[in-house]
């Protein structure tokens, strides 16, 4: 049988889920269909932000995507969001001195399903590197959400990154980045969860 892949935002979802609603989000991830590009919505916004880091042209690349990412009358109320998340995130960006490295990507293979690692930014922040996932979503970014995707990051490419990078999440809408905090359960948990999701696959 041919693998398919989820990503980490799918693979953390999951885990956030408990009882019946678990077996549910492995039906939508495994019966979903290709990747379409158009229904990402946030894409853009995300392109941009890695444009204005890579090419050091700044915050104001993430401000003028705006008008090239979507037809706004099809997508009226899809506006207001990007306008949110660039004022927010160049808000978050203020003043600190930033420099790019490029974020490693790696592939978990789980078997029948493998979970895309994928942080979208590498940055040395006033000197520090971090390694980041972006989280646009409108409601508050919950914390176990955070704790899983960050040790997840950890637990497959911390070797390949700066030393001493850390791994973090970056909650858009509310300026605040969720860094990988000392947990010795979390590895325990993240097993657990890669267990039930493979025995799920392989039955719905």
């Amino acid at each position: 049988m041919q693998q398919q892949q989820i990503s980490l935002t799918d693979f953390v979802e999951f885990i956030l889920r408990a009882g019946m609603p678990k077996l549910t989000k492995v039906r939508q991830l495994k019966y979903r269909g290709p990747y379409n590009t158009l229904a990402d919505f946030y894409r853009p916004m995300r392109e941009a932000i890695i444009r204005a880091h890579v090419s050091g042209l700044g915050k104001k690349t993430v401000t003028g995507c705006i008008e090239q990412a979507w037809d706004w009358h099809e997508e009226r109320r899809g506006k207001k969001h990007y306008i949110e998340v660039a004022r927010a995130y160049t808000g978050w960006w203020g003043r600190k001195h930033m420099q790019w490295f490029e974020p490693p990507h790696e592939i978990l293979d789980l078997g029948e399903v493998m979970v895309s690692v994928n942080p979208e930014l590498g940055l040395i922040i006033d000197g520090k590197p971090h390694l980041i996932k972006l989280y646009f979503k409108q409601r508050p970014l919950p914390k176990r959400y955070a704790e899983v995707a960050a040790h997840l990051m950890y637990a497959t490419m911390h070797e390949q990154c700066p030393a001493g990078t850390e791994m973090a999440i970056l909650d858009v809408r509310r300026r605040n980045l969720h860094r990988l905090s000392d947990r010795p359960h979390l590895a325990a948990l993240v097993s657990g969860e890669v267990a039930a999701l493979t025995t799920m696959w392989s039955r719905v």
